[in-house]
């Protein structure tokens, strides 16, 4: 918009949404302007590019849950996330992405945007399990400290872990219930031997305890740190309030 005076010529700037006007007065010359001026803006949106999640592997133990949160970047992208689960039988995710654990084995949990995905990689055992692991882990931590070789979980040992733990709750013994001696169970799952050890404990609640209470004892500590054993099987049950522990060694 320009004014004329005299001549010259005079220009003006406009303010966003606002009205000017303006008179001049020379020698009976009159020149007005008047302008209205608007701006519409239109909302620019942003797409996602990238998806994260806040951890890439995780351990669960069957009956637990875990909530995962996935990132949308670049940071103010809005996106809708999806959540599935690879294996359902083992675990299951809901709309918000929290996980929980329903059966023994490993599955990827995935989110997804209209524009990427990542996923989450589950390994799920029993609690069973997840004990026997922990509890071979402070054991093999306790033979370091005296020079003693690792021991290796073994399958038919454990599973003859188990069978005498379960054995603990009819009669807390390293007599079986039939009267036999603890060590004819080994027989039974095909394990082979030349020297063999037995640690029995209940009403521990957890590895590290039951683990320290075996330690504090003389006999017990020696099966667990004797050099010539290198095969552990551990066993763990509970029935009601009462909980049972078992090792064997060959």
């Amino acid at each position: 918009m320009k004014i004329v005076k005299k001549g010259i010529i005079v220009a003006l700037s406009l303010v966003m949404a606002q009205s000017i006007a303006f008179t001049s007065y020379d020698g009976g010359n009159i020149y007005a302007a008047q302008s209205s001026q608007s701006y519409s803006s239109t909302a620019i949106k942003t797409t996602v590019s990238k998806v994260t999640l806040n951890k890439s592997s995780a351990n669960l133990i069957v009956g637990q849950s875990l909530s995962l949160k996935a990132t949308a970047s670049p940071t103010g992208a809005s996106t809708k996330f999806s959540w599935t689960s690879s294996d359902k039988r083992v675990v299951t995710v809901d709309s918000n992405g929290k996980v929980k654990a329903v059966g023994k084995g490993i599955a990827n949990v995935t989110v997804r945007t209209s524009n990427g995905k990542t996923a989450c990689t589950f390994t799920v055992q029993t609690q069973q399990e997840a004990f026997a692991d922990e509890v071979l882990k402070l054991v093999n931590a306790e033979r370091a400290k005296v020079g003693a070789p690792k021991l290796r979980i073994n399958a038919n040992l454990g599973k003859a872990a188990n069978k005498r733990a379960v054995e603990l709750y009819t009669k807390f013994s390293h007599t079986r219930p039939n009267n036999s001696q603890w060590y004819t169970v080994l027989k039974e799952y095909g394990v082979s031997y030349s020297v063999s050890a037995e640690n029995i404990a209940y009403n521990y609640d957890t590895p590290k305890e039951v683990v320290a209470g075996w330690m504090k004892s003389s006999g017990h500590k020696k099966n667990m740190l004797n050099p010539k054993y290198t095969k552990i099987g551990i066993g763990y049950y509970q029935k009601g309030d009462r909980v049972y522990w078992v090792q064997l060694f060959t």
